[in-house]
């Protein structure tokens, strides 16, 4: 009696076993499917290769909730990053548009006052135009021969607030 009641705790045993196998299989599939999902919806945008491009990505960041990386941007940044932060909580999206711009170059140092427009949708689903000037700094690149680089940044930001639409919005020039 003792083999017969063995053989058959060995198969209910090996029922569970396979129930188990089955339920790891399904749960890591899951996993897998569920991780790339979130994986596709992740995204990053850090291009310091030209002032659009480095404005672009600034709102990038801000557009993502990615306040650290927006901050890394600014040459010389409020102290209190908490409190700059909260300066963009009611923000829901920042789109761009940029004017003409050029370098300025002199004594290792570029320049370039770059004219932008600015369409903020808040979260109370109010939109509201800026205009104004980005002024970017960069250190000639050949003239670093020493780490740590230094990227391209915003060195001086002058925004205003302003009635005119968004796509006529953007200065001639920045003063």
């Amino acid at each position: 009696m003792q083999n017969m009641e063995l053989i058959e705790m060995g198969r209910v045993m090996r029922k569970y076993i396979r129930l188990y196998i089955w339920i790891l299989v399904f749960l890591s599939v899951v996993t897998l499917v569920v991780s790339k999902v979130l994986a596709e919806e992740w995204s990053y945008k850090d291009d310091r290769s030209s002032p659009e491009a480095l404005i672009e990505s600034y709102y990038y960041a801000i557009n993502h909730r990615y306040y650290a990386q927006a901050y890394s941007y600014l040459i010389n940044p409020p102290a209190d990053f908490n409190q700059w932060k909260e300066g963009y909580g009611d923000t829901k999206s920042v789109k761009v548009k940029f004017g003409a711009t050029s370098p300025d170059p002199g004594a290792g140092q570029i320049y370039w006052a770059l004219p932008v427009a600015l369409l903020a949708k808040k979260t109370d689903g109010k939109t509201v135009v800026y205009s104004g000037c980005y002024v970017i700094h960069m250190i000639n690149p050949g003239m670093q021969g020493d780490p740590p680089y230094k990227h391209m940044g915003i060195f001086r930001v002058s925004l205003k607030e302003t009635n005119q639409p968004f796509e006529e919005a953007v200065p001639k020039l920045c003063k």
